[in-house]
């Protein structure tokens, strides 16, 4: 026989997981205001190396895949904030199979 306070705990548990579900699908990076040009190799010849740059995000699929990208390369062209770069060269870009973007951040003159 279920008890009542059992499944009264369930289904808050249950709500409890389809809300922080949302709130996590909801939460979105945002690029810091720059003016990072993304560029090609050949541009950054006479430029110095700031360092190297990554961003993911969860896995998403179907309609929120660019989402996930999204926000990758959010959370990547911020890290070239930090470093104070002026241009960045992508290696790999957010697909739909994948959220992760992953470049080297370059300080031109």
């Amino acid at each position: 026989m279920n008890n009542p306070s059992n499944t009264i705990m369930r289904d808050i548990f249950r709500t409890l997981a389809c809300f922080s579900m949302l709130a996590a699908l909801a939460a979105c990076a945002t690029v810091e205001p720059n003016h990072i040009r993304e560029v090609n190799e050949d541009s950054v010849r006479q430029c110095k190396l700031a360092g190297p740059i990554q961003g993911s995000d969860a896995v998403f699929v179907g309609l929120s895949a660019s989402v996930g990208s999204k926000n990758a390369k959010a959370r990547a062209m911020n890290q070239a904030i930090r470093l104070k770069a002026t241009d960045v060269v992508w290696s790999q870009q957010g697909t739909s199979m994948t959220s992760e973007w992953v470049g080297k951040a370059y300080v031109c003159k």
